[in-house]
């Protein structure tokens, strides 16, 4: 009951509050570390990640004591808002096991401001702006890049030192060509190939021209002995 009393008297003295003071906010590893204090009272947080990104919650876990006099136990409400848009989400949260704690989702990059209010002696209000950044380049992408950089260097290399021996004095001789078979020069000494000789048809027999005359007319083969007759 005591705390619901809290809120209300908190709640109407929202608008007489003082201007809100400044809380430190120093980064320490993973997390960022809220502190501040006046002369009756002090606040100390954390607000983890240490670099929040849009769209992936963060946690605000905070503890108010009494410098003086009995711990403070009432209700501590916090108000996170985007730069230039006051009040835009806005939450009044009550001591739990580690102390007044609640999770927010900021939905865009920028600076944004956490607003922490609370009621002991008198209206008490502290400040605080940190940073949401966008996520930053996958490392796959940035090795991509290099690998596209690295392959582009490598051929420009190797065109320029291809291009350096090419001069009108040295220009790149031609390709080899197919020898043609009909146009082969022959040269000079080489052995011509020889085509194997004709073997002569034999002339067909026909009728013996007449010996000229003074000359002997060849002898015809001989004709077969005849055998002498058989006596009676």
């Amino acid at each position: 009951m005591g705390w619901v009393v809290m809120t209300c008297l908190l709640a109407l003295h929202a608008a007489a509050a003082p201007a809100p003071d400044q809380i430190k906010v120093e980064r320490r590893g993973d997390l960022l570390s809220l502190s501040w204090r006046d002369a009756e009272d002090q606040l100390q947080g954390v607000l983890t990640p240490a670099v929040p990104r849009p769209g992936e919650p963060l946690r605000l876990t905070l503890s108010v004591g009494n410098l003086q006099g009995p711990p403070f136990q009432g209700a501590v409400t916090v108000a996170f808002s985007r730069e230039g848009v006051p009040g835009q989400v806005t939450r009044t949260l009550t001591r739990d096991a580690v102390g007044w704690s609640t999770e927010f989702v900021p939905d865009e990059a920028g600076a944004w401001d956490v607003d922490v209010r609370f009621l002991t002696t008198r209206p008490k209000a502290a400040h605080a702006r940190f940073t949401v950044s966008e996520p930053p380049v996958p490392p796959w992408v940035w090795r991509v890049l290099l690998a596209l950089a690295g392959g582009l260097l490598l051929v420009r290399v190797l065109y320029a030192v291809t291009r350096r021996g090419v001069t009108p004095e040295h220009p790149i001789p031609p390709l080899p060509q197919a020898a043609n078979p009909e146009a082969t020069p022959v040269e000079p000494g080489a052995a011509q190939p020889v085509d194997p000789p004709a073997q002569a048809t034999p002339p067909e027999p026909g009728p013996a021209a007449p010996p000229e005359p003074g000359t002997t007319a060849p002898a015809g083969p001989a004709a077969p002995p005849v055998d002498p007759p058989a006596d009676r």
